[in-house]
């Protein structure tokens, strides 16, 4: 049976781990970011600039779910020349990254 992946045996794929990973990741920077805009770009003493900010983050939130989402399902990849010079790219997730770049 062929391999689907270069170094298939040694591949942790966690795609639950690796969903709430990614979006636990996005609803805390979310909730950070929101708290600085309510704190230091209030509506009342910004009338435009506030509402700005609070759609820009959304848009912002919207646009790394969908990066994370991208990553995590489709063939998006990274390169490691170390151990997989033969591979080009090769689908990973979010887990599969921190432990690559922890060991590296």
């Amino acid at each position: 049976m062929a391999k689907r992946y270069c170094n298939e045996e040694e591949s942790d794929k966690q795609p639950i781990l690796d969903g709430i990973l990614g979006v636990s990741l996005i609803v805390h920077s979310h909730i950070g970011f929101d708290s600085i805009i309510v704190d230091y770009v209030h509506t009342r003493k910004f009338p435009l600039a506030g509402p700005i900010a609070a759609w820009a983050l959304r848009a912002a939130t919207g646009l790394a779910v969908w990066g994370v989402y991208e990553f995590n399902t489709n063939d998006v990849g990274t390169y490691n020349l170390k151990s997989w010079s033969e591979c080009l790219a090769d689908w990973i997730g979010l887990t599969e990254l921190v432990k690559r770049t922890w060991t590296a």
